[in-house]
């Protein structure tokens, strides 16, 4: 079986999206020897080079050139877009099956906060009827999916996400690790996330404000893209270190080192650092919407994401009680286990070769 994943244009800065098709690509290579298993990432042509508003390159790169540059590939089984905005590349792609996978529709969500002009958007995921599978991430993807979307419940498939083995309970050398990033070793350290606004870091420095008022104990991890810019920084000058993205490795050493994940996001397609925090085995404080309940089950405190005092209890009571932090923290290892690496792809493969048979049958 001869699989192809086709990747984003590196002008789209989605780090999340590369790190998804980089899992597929490098653990069914290590993983299913008897297949060919590779990618294809779109180039930026000639003309585009002399296009200088992003905005109107990247419509001219995905509506145009990606189409015209996927007609040279030759001929494979398998055609898996790792992104829905690239769904429009369908009847360009030369395979015999065809798959897409649908990780979130933030854009259509908030709409009316975005302010966006969704028609290109619309266009491409009007083709997701014509693919042999779609993948959702989560059961909350799917409902967004049937809802946004006229694509067949029947070929929507529900294949959540899968960490890395070295997202692990497993000690390592604590002191190393902050020294390396210039971490108070001795300060409890609470991670978030992000800086989208549905990851709604403004209640994250809320929590952290009132936390601070009776406590001195503490610092807030953040890792992100361009952390720097966070508002009201300077307020929160030495509880704050921020952490700018980091190889996969490395960031799951920043989890063992810190004491809990709080992430009170507004949204989430599927909230892959719910999963790295757990398969670590740290307590998570969250909020309670879209598909977080889906990942954490009973793993985690859950409560609406503006809840401020429910947060601030419930991070003091993991902060401060070990036999309760404990508790959650195994909770954490065994909820992580439901989502196996091997499962995951494995499920993958099996669809594709289901639908392959189809295509033989068919033909």
């Amino acid at each position: 079986m001869k699989i192809k994943y086709y990747k984003n244009f590196l002008l789209d800065n989605r780090p999340s999206m590369e790190q998804y098709a980089d899992q597929l690509i490098n653990f069914q290579s290590k993983n299913f020897i008897n297949f060919t298993v590779d990618s294809f990432r779109p180039n930026e042509d000639l003309f585009s080079k002399f296009m200088i508003f992003k905005k109107w390159k990247l419509r001219y790169l995905r509506y145009f050139s990606y189409t015209k540059q996927i007609k040279k590939i030759s001929p494979h089984d398998v055609a898996h877009v790792c992104e829905p905005q690239y769904a429009h590349l369908f009847h360009n792609l030369n395979s015999k099956v065809k798959f897409i996978t649908v990780h979130d529709l933030i854009p259509f969500v908030y709409k009316k906060k975005l302010k966006r002009n969704l028609y290109l958007n619309s266009l491409s995921l009007s083709y997701l009827k014509f693919y042999n599978r779609v993948f959702a991430i989560s059961q909350n993807t799917k409902n967004d999916i049937l809802k946004y979307t006229d694509c067949p419940e029947a070929k929507i498939e529900v294949i959540m996400r899968s960490v890395e083995k070295y997202f692990n309970s497993n000690t390592i050398d604590k002191n190393l690790v902050c020294k390396t990033y210039k971490i108070p070793t001795d300060k409890k350290k609470i991670l978030i996330s992000g800086n989208i606004f549905y990851k709604n870091l403004s209640t994250s420095l809320k929590v952290l404000n009132f936390l601070n008022k009776d406590r001195d104990d503490l610092i807030f991890v953040h890792i992100g893209s361009e952390n720097e810019k966070i508002d009201g920084l300077k307020i929160f000058h030495n509880k704050l270190v921020l952490i700018p993205f980091v190889n996969r490795e490395e960031l799951s050493k920043i989890y063992k080192i810190c004491d809990l994940l709080f992430f009170p996001s507004l949204y989430e397609g599927f909230g892959m650092p719910l999963l790295e925090a757990m398969s670590c085995g740290l307590p998570i404080v969250c909020s309670n919407n879209s598909s977080i309940p889906e990942v954490v089950g009973n793993a985690a405190l859950m409560s609406n994401h503006d809840d401020i005092n429910f947060f601030v209890k419930s991070i003091n009571k993991i902060l401060d009680d070990s036999d309760f932090k404990n508790s959650l923290r195994n909770k954490s290892i065994i909820r992580s286990k439901k989502f196996d690496i091997q499962k995951f792809h494995s499920n993958l493969i099996k669809i594709y070769q289901e639908e392959i048979n189809n295509h033989y049958k068919k033909n």
